[in-house]
């Protein structure tokens, strides 16, 4: 990829050096500056296609929301939003290495405008094998992933009607203070698989908890800690 000046480089390469493929900004311009990057804009609203959500992704500007494909086939004009990915977020760290069926599970889409970096698999295998610490900062990533949806998996099959919904809005809301996330009440109780009756009572536990507020649609995160307690 090329840059207008050594400074545009320099400051990109500080955004994505943190990210567990580089040891640093120093280490990131040379992936960079490699055929196998690049620099996509998408507007409000514009679904990343396929063949970029293959790749391993950061956000240098902007925000992504996960929703799933299952929002294709239910009358819902407000879609479940699985997690929101923020500037600085990556995604596509497995998939990127996916064989065989590489359909996608989820879809993103830009929140505002929004900005990746892509990094092609071809690149991250030449990055991974000529940078052993590499490969095991990308082990520690990805078994960090295994982990965490483990734990997801005994909240949303374990655990009680709050504690699932304190989990799904922390995701969704990307573990941020202030985020707000916009979901009807029907989407929320089939993702979560309670009853109604159960998500209104757990909607206003969390409330009396401080941890969120409730105006309409939109659930605002109003203590980003409780809320966390709130999930375990």
């Amino acid at each position: 990829m090329k840059f207008k000046s050594d400074s545009e480089l320099a400051n990109l390469a500080a955004k994505v050096g943190d990210i567990f493929l580089f040891n640093g900004a120093d280490d990131a311009k040379y992936a960079l500056l490699c055929d196998g990057c690049e620099i996509k804009s998408y507007a409000p609203g514009e679904h990343i296609p396929e063949t970029d959500t293959a790749k391993l992704g950061v956000v240098i500007k902007g925000s992504l929301t996960v929703t799933p494909l299952s929002n294709e086939i239910l009358e819902d004009t407000s879609p479940t939003v699985l997690r929101i990915i923020p500037e600085g977020g990556i995604f596509g760290a497995a998939s990127v290495f996916s064989s065989g069926d590489t359909s996608p599970l989820t879809h993103l889409t830009a929140r505002q405008m929004t900005k990746v970096v892509l990094f092609s698999r071809g690149l991250v295998e030449d990055i991974v094998r000529k940078n052993p610490d590499a490969a095991v900062r990308y082990i520690e990533f990805l078994s960090g992933r295994v982990k965490y949806l483990s734990r997801k998996i005994d909240v949303f099959t374990a655990g009680s009607a709050k504690s699932r919904l304190a989990f799904y809005i922390n995701e969704a809301a990307g573990g941020v203070e202030g985020a707000e996330i916009k979901v009807t009440l029907a989407s929320l109780a089939l993702s979560l698989d309670i009853g109604r009756a159960s998500l209104y009572r757990a909607l206003d536990a969390l409330v009396a908890d401080g941890a969120i507020e409730r105006v309409g649609r939109t659930i605002r995160v109003k203590d980003a800690s409780a809320l966390l307690r709130c999930a375990k």
